[in-house]
């Protein structure tokens, strides 16, 4: 009986049992990705990112579909090998000991991945919080914000579009007034850009929602200027950073905003269903919850997550993505993915009848861009794409283009059966 018990206590070991022992990875998952990595030497970030030989190894740590080329992790990434063994294996241990996880163990392993994640993202475990997603973060904050009729809140017609029915639904319900500009991001400087924001505040302005990396077309917005130039006026910023977490190296804290919103299963590589939400601390109190909490104080960020009930098994592999891409390492992670971009734009982008819409500045954009052929709708293009190549991708709603998104298990010989597939559609135009 003694033993049994012994072995039942053992078995329900969380990730706070663990977490002393981070580096010592499962074989498969990053511990290959590091080994990898020590061949590299000294190379830079930058020379890496056109070391195929290691990009293979990254790429072998994916179970990918023979079916298609999938150029759409715009919307969410599959996880790696270990990443996906780790959610089974944990979902499993946590059903043979389902109330007896959610009541004894689930709390602590929350805080460490917590830290975990805090450490990663280099926050304060006071100013994050675990979601499911970006629409559940920054409704969190858009919807807890203390505004009143007739307050102002500026965003750009090329956000994400559950924020922008936030706002509205505030406005409907509210009578607060939303500022919305429609600008050519695409033909404008970032001293235009910036410019733009700041003539759309008013008196009345009280929150900006920008995108760090607009969705539509992969285009990076300067977002620490326009944060920095909205405090000097005593405007608070909302950041989606749905697209940019994992995928450039950036610090949360660099960026200067208030509040910070992504999705983990974009490009952080964690399961379908993660999120995390950032708040700056001293604006934590002011922040009313989305669902009612009665167990925490009003400056903690815990107040915000009260959501029921969620899967405690996504905890463990959040873990995970994390040792994966601390293995790869944020710089060099990024690196890779604008040489991907770089690779088929450099390639396309002189070609007759094609038009790329993404900046091709490196610090005006990285994996993401959209391309189109004239005289062709986008939907066309992507059927083409998918029945005639074999190669998936989308229209995301910017005129005339399909969006491109590869993610780190892309090959550059898979790119080459993209340009010629485009320049084949384009001579047929």
């Amino acid at each position: 009986m003694v033993e049994s018990r012994r072995d039942f206590f053992k078995k329900a070991a969380g990730i706070a049992l663990t977490a002393s022992a981070l580096p010592m990875i499962e074989p498969g998952g990053a511990q290959r990705i590091n080994a990898a990595t020590l061949k590299l030497g000294d190379q830079s970030p930058l020379d890496s990112a056109s070391d195929e030989l290691f990009w293979s190894s990254v790429r072998s740590s994916f179970n990918l579909s023979p079916q298609f080329i999938n150029f759409e992790n715009g919307w969410y990434s599959p996880q790696f090998e270990a990443g996906l063994d780790e959610t089974c294996a944990q979902a499993r241990r946590i059903n043979e000991i389902p109330a007896f996880y959610m009541r004894v163990l689930l709390e602590s392993d929350v805080k460490t991945t917590h830290q975990l994640l805090a450490r990663f993202a280099d926050c304060s475990t006071e100013e994050i919080l675990i979601t499911r997603n970006t629409t559940e973060s920054l409704n969190i904050v858009i919807m807890g914000l203390e505004l009143q009729a007739g307050d102002e809140a500026v965003w750009g017609n090329y956000e994400y579009g559950s924020m922008q029915v936030a706002f509205r639904q505030r406005a409907a319900r509210e009578g607060i007034v939303n500022n919305v500009l429609d600008i050519p991001l695409v033909a404008m400087s970032d001293d235009e850009i910036v410019a733009a924001y700041k003539r759309a505040i008013t008196p009345k302005t009280k929150v900006i929602l920008v995108s760090h990396m607009v969705y539509l077309t992969g285009q990076v917005l300067p977002v620490r200027r326009i944060c920095d130039m909205a405090h000097e006026r005593g405007v608070e910023v909302i950041i989606d950073g749905a697209h940019t977490f994992a995928h450039l190296a950036d610090k949360i804290t660099d960026l200067h905003g208030d509040y910070y919103g992504t999705s983990l299963h974009k490009w952080m590589l964690a399961p379908l269903g993660t999120g995390m939400l950032y708040v700056k601390k001293e604006k934590i109190k002011s922040l009313w919850p989305l669902f009612g909490d009665g167990n925490h104080s009003s400056d903690q960020i815990d107040k915000l997550g009260h959501i029921g009930t969620r899967p405690p098994y996504i905890l463990f592999a959040i873990a995970e993505a994390i040792r994966f891409n601390q293995a790869i390492g944020l710089k060099r992670k990024e690196a890779r993915l604008r040489y991907l971009k770089n690779y088929w734009v450099d390639r396309l982008i002189d070609v007759a009848g094609i038009v790329v819409h993404t900046p091709i500045e490196d610090h005006r954009s990285c994996a993401i861009s959209t391309v189109g052929i004239e005289g062709r709708d986008p939907g066309e293009i992507a059927n083409a794409l998918y029945q005639r190549y074999q190669i998936y991708t989308v229209p995301p709603g910017y005129p005339g283009a399909v969006r491109i998104s590869p993610n780190i298990y892309a090959s550059t010989d898979e790119l080459d059966q993209f340009v010629m597939a485009m320049k084949e559609l384009a001579a047929e135009s």
